[in-house]
């Protein structure tokens, strides 16, 4: 719903927003400030950022956001603004922010429609936060906001939980900006690092370079840390926006359409060998290779790691083998290692233990996101008070050292095995130079 003042347009926040809890519904209301003249970007942009929860005043000039600063009470929690101005310019109307006591600490981003070389670097000198050449997608934009609103201009960290923003949407949206550093997950071995707007590193559990990037995406979870500053190592492969949007993410949506029907990451599957004997003749040698690793103990997640082909191509592998009976739920006692009475995907009980699981997976990141979401909450209401007047420094664990990564082997013999029809295949042996 929008309301109209004689200067600005204000658009309420959707009542269903996408990524919140209920909690962040219930919780105080994020607004922010977007200058921006022209209309399509004002509805695009202003429209998204009110579907994901957020007030949206939107105003078409910086003296009409300046005046609208001027009359509000209370400051946005964020300002959005496009650089080319009528009147005078986004690079200017941030300066003004900046020199004013009252609005000195606000986060700022600017877009531009028009980019030169030395915009990005200017951007930097009058002090916003990130700097995004057009076109950026409402999702990119919805994501940055989501990590910095509410914060202080110019921290080196920002915390957030993958329940509430995924880790490849912050990826997405951090290639959109012009800012470089690193995000690094709070309780497993991963981090990324980009560099003004490029991916130049990820090390995930052991493997480094585009394996890795591309399994912390799939598997990483919980709370993690985006960290803003100089990356200036020469990293292990240079990754792009388009290539990120063509090569990685398509693979990636399909692995989490698998999570939401297939078999759940955690759950420990055996082999039917009667069932595997039945079908052993139309399964080729690589898919047999996946089976062995099936042995009651390793959970779904750890043969996925252990494998040799891409994660989609392995996990609908095993969705394939659940359906047809070859893998079957194993038993969770110790010394239980074989599955009594075998059951089918498609069967009543067996759709009941999957959902069960699915259920227990989600249940447990509702859980910890609203609990690391309430301990943000707090946080900003005693910075906001000046109880806590400096962020500080996550202490999250230091990236660990280089290793080489072991590239896997070629998943063609896998893709013929009945997979998802007209599925792109996603070769996992990548160039490491985009």
């Amino acid at each position: 719903m929008a309301a109209r003042t004689h200067r600005a347009t204000i658009l309420e926040p959707t009542a269903t927003a996408s990524g919140l809890s209920p909690r962040g519904r219930r919780a105080r209301r994020l607004r922010v400030l977007l200058v921006e003249p022209d209309a399509r970007y004002q509805s695009l942009l202003g429209t998204g950022l009110a579907e994901a929860g957020f007030e949206v005043v939107v105003v078409p000039s910086a003296e009409d956001a300046r005046a609208e600063l001027a009359a509000s009470q209370v400051l946005p929690h964020l300002v959005i603004a496009e650089t080319e101005l009528e009147g005078f310019d986004g690079f200017s109307f941030c300066t003004q922010l900046r020199a004013e006591a009252r609005t000195a600490q606000l986060p700022v981003f600017l877009m531009a429609s028009r980019r030169e070389p030395f915009h990005a670097e200017l951007a930097h000198s009058v002090g916003a936060d990130d700097f995004l050449p057009k076109p950026v997608a409402a999702q990119d934009l919805v994501a940055l906001a989501r990590l910095k609103a509410g914060r202080r201009t110019g921290e080196l960290s920002y915390e957030a939980h993958s329940a509430r923003l995924p880790l490849t949407h912050i990826a997405r949206a951090l290639l959109t900006g012009a800012r470089s550093g690193r995000v690094v997950l709070k309780d497993c071995d991963g981090f990324f690092a980009f560099r003004e707007g490029k991916v130049v590193d990820a090390s995930f559990q052991g493997a480094r370079g585009v394996m890795a990037f591309r399994r912390l995406l799939s598997f990483g979870s919980g709370v993690y840390a985006a960290f803003f500053g100089p990356e200036l190592h020469r990293g292990s492969l240079l990754m792009d926006l388009p290539y990120l949007s063509q090569q990685v993410l398509p693979a990636l949506e399909r692995f989490e359409r698998l999570r939401e029907v297939g078999v759940p990451l955690v759950a420990r599957l055996a082999v039917d060998f009667p069932k595997l004997a039945e079908h052993l003749d139309a399964l080729p040698e690589d898919v047999i290779s996946l089976v062995r690793l099936f042995d009651g103990r390793r959970t779904v997640r750890t043969v996925l790691e252990e494998c040799r082909f891409t994660e989609v191509v392995a996990f609908e592998a095993i969705t394939r083998l659940f359906v047809l009976g070859v893998l079957v739920p194993a038993s969770h006692v110790e010394e239980r290692e074989r599955v009594q009475d075998p059951q089918r995907l498609g069967s009543e009980a067996a759709e009941a233990w999957r959902a069960a699981f699915a259920a227990e997976e989600r249940a447990a990141d509702e859980r910890e996101a609203d609990e690391h979401e309430a301990r943000l909450h707090e946080a900003a209401e005693r910075q906001a008070a000046g109880t806590e007047p400096e962020a500080k420094v996550l202490a999250f664990p230091t990236p660990p050292s280089r290793r080489r990564e072991e590239e896997p082997a070629e998943d063609a013999p896998a893709e013929r095995f009945n997979l998802a029809s007209g599925a792109e295949s996603t070769s996992p042996r990548t160039a490491d130079k985009v």
